[in-house]
């Protein structure tokens, strides 16, 4: 018989007995549904595998494996009996038919042999010990697992198992599967025992039995470690003790704890003190043997928590700095930091440890016991090396985040961090934390306006992308301040080259645009943010600098800057209407219509309702209608359409306010009217004819809306009403207004279109004979051309 599974039921039966929070050691189990699929699939196969040997040996297989897979589940921790125990029948049941009609046809081919007949019986025989030995385990794991509680369940399968282990060991000629099954009804035995104590005589003596074939035996160590628990139980702790480790003993975390939790019984159970100090010294040579192993230190950890009475009194009194640093481990394990620190503390001071002062002024921090903190930092300090400079590190930046926590305004503490950040820098200018020291050195010179100190000492900060990319900006600003300085009115100071410090200024902003992106993806935590904020502060100086000089503004430069600037930096929101106008700036020069009226109209949507955003969008589409008029007296037909468009997409948001009641007519007749023309000059005459009307209404003298309504009459060939608006224009606008002449120049040309030229040449003439200017150049040369055509040419 081959079992492959061996090892890992003793595992599970080791942890099985011992029922702890945590399984160390033991592999993860399948899931429940896993087993229970695998079940279902082998329930449809058990009938072909009665009949046919070569399926039975396939499905007997598939089916030890499910035991194993169930054994698993029982030891990961809590187990979910309600889920389990239908699982444990299923399987139980499919295991026993398998043994049941094999066993059958053994016992019916030898009977066939004692009559006289052929028969091997070697094959059937072989597959019911092949099920028969699983469904024993199967049995003792769900005695000491899922019926643990029903005393009379349990007792039943256990008998039953041993039933199943001793007829297998009746059938079986090898000695390892003898020892294998012996070794499996020696656990029933124990196990029966605190219902039965003669069992456990039954336990040891087969417990014995298997070790008497030597330490070499693939059992002898299981057994010995039965035969040591099964002493335990029966409160035998110094013959348990004897029994822990020795010859093939096992270190698994299951069978590491065991020997733990024997010697630690034994230790309580005597009263002779060299005894006791015998056996406390071979429960911390144990634990010193697996500190330095992440699985064996967790299991050392738990030992202490749960085996000692007392566990400040068994380890506290020690000078054995191990026994500090345990106790340390344990005590905060249950939350009790205090008295952790306490022992950290003493297992630092040791040398031995290190870390442990670490872990000690992690706690102090917590409590705010600084002067904890403080008095082990000197220690690890004085003793040099890495935890020297760490030490070092943390005394600034302890008094450092104090500073800032009350307000950054106790000057005492700020001049303790800046000593401590100076020391450190003396000691180790290349050091882990250097960076970090010399932001917040030259951060501080800022702030007290010494802008050249402050970027001199950020050009030092190397190394760290974060705290490099931020001491780039921060130079930035500093050489930006000192600029604007130069450049104020009031400065009385020497005189300074302005174009270095903006070159500079430039330098140090653009190699921070650069750095963002690598500084930002390195970033951690709250500094992931911090450093997305600063490219956004980055990009919005370039472009205010870039901005300052009209006349050589790189357009394409700021629009790719500013590019998506609003969802990529949205806690910059403060800046956003900067940006928005230099973008729109930039992309108008840039011939981008179609973005710049993107952005616009997302701009209107934004502030749709906002009364407040009023001044910034009719500032906008000012400079809209502006482009659009200087472009269309210089010919350029696209770009003034382009422009009408951008000033009709900025004011559609007065209209809005206008339609939804927020702002009355009466306070936007000249925005409104800049509409119309825009919507005119589009060729959408009936929108442009409604807003002219409703200023009109609330303004019947305006003289562009009644100029704007005259246009469109005129267009419409109605000579009366255009005659008429116009004649209101000329009457309403100021004569220093260039509508003022719009109006005689067109009430002129109408007359002429209704045939009264006379009439037209009379009022041409005598406007110019007034006013000879004509209002502007552009003007005179149209009215030079309509009175030439109409009155000195038809009197030739």
């Amino acid at each position: 018989m081959n079992r492959v599974l061996f090892s890992h039921r003793l595992t599970v039966m080791l942890t099985a007995f011992f029922t702890l929070a945590f399984t160390a050691g033991v592999a993860a189990a399948q899931s429940a549904g896993d087993l229970e699929g695998e079940l279902s699939s082998l329930s449809g196969q058990l009938s072909s595998a009665e009949s046919n040997e070569s399926t039975a040996d396939q499905v007997i297989t598939r089916l030890d494996n499910a035991e194993g897979t169930f054994a698993k589940l029982t030891s990961s921790g809590k187990v979910d009996k309600g889920a389990l125990i239908p699982l444990y029948h299923q399987l139980e049941s499919m295991l026993d038919r398998m043994d049941t009609v094999y066993s059958k046809k053994k016992d019916d081919c030898i009977a066939q042999i004692d009559n006289g007949g052929q028969c091997d019986y070697d094959k059937p025989e072989q597959l019911a010990l092949r099920a028969a030995y699983p469904l024993a385990w199967l049995r003792f794991t769900a005695a000491t697992t899922l019926f643990d509680e029903d005393a009379e369940q349990s007792k039943k399968l256990l008998n039953e198992a041993i039933d199943g282990f001793t007829a297998s060991m009746l059938a079986m000629p090898d000695p390892n599967l003898i020892r294998e099954n012996t070794l499996g009804r020696a656990y029933c035995e124990r196990e029966l025992g605190k219902f039965d104590h003669a069992e456990y005589d039954h336990a040891i003596a087969d417990f014995k039995k298997i070790m008497d074939d030597g330490t070499g035996t693939q059992q002898y160590a299981a057994a010995r470690e039965g035969l040591s628990t099964t002493y335990a139980k029966m409160g035998k702790a110094e013959e348990a003790a004897k029994l822990v480790g020795g010859a093939g003993a096992k270190t698994g975390s299951g069978e590491f704890m065991l020997q733990l939790q024997t010697l630690f019984s034994a230790e309580r159970a005597t009263s002779d003190p060299a005894k006791k100090a015998a056996y406390h010294k071979q429960i911390i040579d144990a634990m010193k043997s697996k500190e330095n192993d992440k699985e064996g230190w967790a299991v050392d950890v738990a030992a202490a928590s749960k085996f000692p009475n007392n566990v400040v009194e068994e380890f506290g009194n020690s000078s054995d700095p191990f026994e500090k640093w345990l106790l340390a481990a344990v005590l905060l394990s249950r939350k009790d930091e205090s008295n952790a620190a306490k022992y950290y503390a003493e297992a630092g001071a040791s040398g031995k440890y290190p870390k442990a002062y670490k872990f000690a002024i992690d706690i102090y921090l917590r409590e705010k016991r600084y002067d904890q903190v403080e008095a082990m930092l000197s220690k690890i300090a004085s003793g040099g090396g890495g935890d020297a400079q760490w030490a070092a590190y943390v005394r600034y930046s302890l008094v450092h985040h104090r500073w800032e926590q009350g307000g950054s305004k106790d000057t005492a503490l700020e001049d303790q961090w800046v000593k401590d950040g100076q020391d450190y820098l003396q000691k180790y200018p290349e050091g882990e934390h250097a960076a970090e020291m010399r932001v917040a050195l030259a951060d501080r010179l800022q702030r007290q306006n010494k802008y050249v100190e402050a970027a001199q000492l950020y050009a030092q900060v190397k190394g760290d992308p974060e705290f490099t990319f931020t001491a780039k900006f921060k130079a930035a600003e500093c050489y930006y301040a000192q600029l604007q300085g130069a450049n104020a009115k009031d400065n009385k100071g020497p005189k300074i080259d302005t174009e270095s410090l903006r070159k500079l200024t430039l330098e140090n902003v653009s190699e921070a645009i650069k750095m963002g992106p690598e500084a930002e993806r390195t970033a951690s935590g709250p500094g992931k943010k911090a450093v997305h904020d600063i490219r956004g502060e980055a990009a919005y100086m370039l472009a205010s600098i870039l901005e300052e000089d009209p006349e050589k503004v790189d357009y394409a430069q700021v629009a790719t800057l500013l590019a998506g600037y609003e969802s990529e930096y949205p806690s910059l929101s403060t800046k956003f209407q900067d940006v928005a106008e230099w973008r729109i700036t930039a992309l108008d020069h840039l011939g981008r219509y179609d973005e710049v009226n993107t952005d616009v109209a997302a701009i209107v949507e934004r502030s749709r309702g906002n009364v407040a955003k009023g001044d910034f969008i009719k500032e906008l589409g000012i400079d809209f209608w502006k482009s659009a008029q200087e472009a269309k007296a210089n010919g350029d037909q696209k770009t003034y359409l382009a422009n009408a468009k951008l000033t009709a997409t900025a004011y559609n948001f007065f209209a809005d306010m206008v339609s939804s009641g927020k702002i009355p007519v009466k306070n936007l007749t000249g925005t409104l009217s800049i509409l119309g023309q825009a919507l005119q000059a589009m060729g959408e005459e009936d929108k442009a004819e409604t807003i002219y009307q409703q200023v009109v209404k609330a303004d019947p003298a305006s003289p562009d809306a009644n100029a704007g309504l005259a246009r469109i009459a005129q267009s419409k060939k109605d000579w009366k009403d255009a005659v008429t608006l116009w004649t209101t224009v000329e009457g309403t606008a100021a004569e220093s207004d260039i509508l003022w002449y719009d109006a005689k120049y067109n009430i002129a040309v109408i007359y002429n279109e209704q045939g009264n030229t006379q009439g037209a040449c009379s009022k041409l003439a005598q406007t110019r004979a007034e006013h000879p200017t004509l209002g502007s150049p552009e003007m005179k040369t149209q009215w030079d051309a309509l009175q030439r055509r109409l009155c000195l040419d038809h009197q030739r």
